[in-house]
């Protein structure tokens, strides 16, 4: 626990007795529980809200779902979760994405969900992401006789419904109904005025990608307008990943000594057009997660496309962009639709074993390849991309632009065994490797090298896009 967070010293001064069970860093609460040996029925965990009328703090046990419907008609409230800047700015002792269960060392109002008094012994994180804090059950009660208790979530083992889903059937589980933080979403969608606007350095990147006679010095010129831009792309020339050993002093040096025109051009579209979008920071869909599997998956597209035959091989930089935009569905579902993000990043962290896609259709009715679609289309992005966005999940789409979905496809499954993936399985299914001539041996191969060879440069990549 770091020394000048407050935990410790309030439980100090309550007399309350724990023990601190110090863990190697964790990403998520199911990770620390793993870690610290702890079992992870007794972890509970805090989630921020607010509305008009103010925040409030709503704890329950980390292996439960908080039900929004039921919450908010409960206390007659329109809560929604806070931004992770906001949380920032509260617990300003605490790590990023660590929030001690306890309100009264941060005065705020506080429901527990029912179940937890229940609980013989109670764990959470105090703080940090290395640390857990253990005690009584009835002592975490008695630093909650303030808070209101209350039914407010569900176990997210009932997500998986009996056989875990039985993916055949596409009917919504009774389970579900009700954990929609509000309304039908795709209805929602349809209802929006307009789509998160473009910069304005992405508007001239696309043009200029559709003017025929575009120069290397007109990309400069645009790149350079956008400092940070132009700093992303200068760290990406000198990253690990692309071993140039020489030295890269300006915009003109990374385009023609390292990285290309086609390369630039589309990587600081996808660049600049993902900082429309705002995502929360933390959990498997978050924006840590989001771009280091989005840099992963350009990356090894493009060693697959490679691969191919010259005349079905993707463009190198359209493939980079497809892969590095292939997930944009998640960065539109957290920019606009806050509270069914959160719900979807918390079902996806305690049900990893449940494919990505089909946790969306129970609790959303909508999918993430939907919205990117729509948003690229939107924004008039390459067909190349938009089309990957949209049937990377599918393994038998066969119209235009098969070849950036299939390999967009491979790459999200071959990832699957090594890190977080939005695929089904960690195995390409055959009908893609035969559609785009590849067969699972090299492909292997080229996966195994890509992880081992190129694992810190493209760490250092997703760090910058993260950033």
């Amino acid at each position: 626990m770091r020394r000048h967070n407050r935990i410790e010293p309030y439980l100090s001064a309550q007399g309350i007795p724990y023990r601190l069970l110090p863990h190697a860093p964790t990403r998520t609460l199911i990770e620390a529980a793993l870690s610290a040996k702890v079992d992870y029925r007794l972890m509970v965990r805090a989630v921020m809200l607010e509305d008009e009328h103010g925040m409030l703090m709503a704890v329950l046990p980390a292996s439960h779902m908080l039900d929004f419907a039921r919450l908010c008609q409960q206390l007659g409230r329109k809560l929604h979760p806070l931004p992770q800047e906001r949380l920032a700015g509260i617990f300003t002792d605490c790590e990023p994405g660590s929030v001690p269960p306890l309100p009264q060392p941060y005065n705020l109002p506080a429901i527990i969900d029912e179940q937890i008094p229940r609980m013989p012994r109670v764990c959470f994180e105090p703080g940090d992401h290395q640390t857990l804090a253990l005690l009584a059950g009835a002592d975490f009660m008695r630093l909650h006789a303030q808070s209101r208790r209350l039914a407010i979530a569900r176990p997210a083992a009932s997500l998986a419904g009996h056989s875990e889903f039985e993916f055949v059937s596409n009917e919504p589980l009774p389970a579900l109904q009700g954990l929609h933080p509000g309304g039908d979403l795709q209805q929602r969608i349809t209802t929006l005025s307009s789509l998160p606007p473009l910069p304005q350095s992405t508007q001239r990147l696309l043009r200029l990608r559709n003017n025929p006679r575009g120069t290397i010095a007109e990309l400069a010129d645009i790149v350079a307008t956008d400092p940070l831009l132009a700093a992303q792309v200068i760290r990406y020339a000198r990253s690990a990943y692309y071993g140039y050993r020489g030295r890269v002093e300006s915009l003109h040096d990374a385009i023609t000594q390292v990285l290309g025109f086609d390369m630039v051009l589309h990587m600081a579209l996808g660049l600049s057009a993902s900082r429309a979008l705002r995502l929360p920071a933390d959990g498997p869909l978050g924006q840590r997660a989001f771009w280091r599997h989005s840099v992963y998956t350009a990356g090894l597209a493009q060693a697959l496309n490679t691969l191919l035959p010259p005349a079905t091989r993707g463009k190198p930089g359209l493939v980079y962009l497809a892969g590095l935009l292939h997930d944009v569905g998640f960065a539109v579902l957290g920019h606009l639709f806050q509270p069914e993000f959160y719900l979807l990043n918390k079902a996806v962290a305690t049900n990893p074993h449940i494919p990505v896609t089909l946790l969306e259709k129970r609790l959303l009715g909508v999918e993430h390849t939907q919205l990117g679609g729509w948003l690229l289309e939107g924004w008039d992005m390459p067909e190349e991309v938009s089309v990957a966005a949209r049937e990377h999940h599918n393994e038998t789409y066969g119209g235009e632009h098969t070849t950036y979905a299939n390999l967009v496809l491979a790459a999200d499954h071959l990832l699957r065994g090594h890190q977080p993936s939005d695929a089904a399985g960690d195995k390409v299914p055959p009908a893609v490797l035969t559609a785009l001539g590849l067969d699972l041996r090299r492909v292997t191969e080229v996966t195994d090298k890509v992880l081992e060879e190129s694992r810190p440069g493209l760490d250092e990549m997703a760090g910058i896009m993260a950033a």
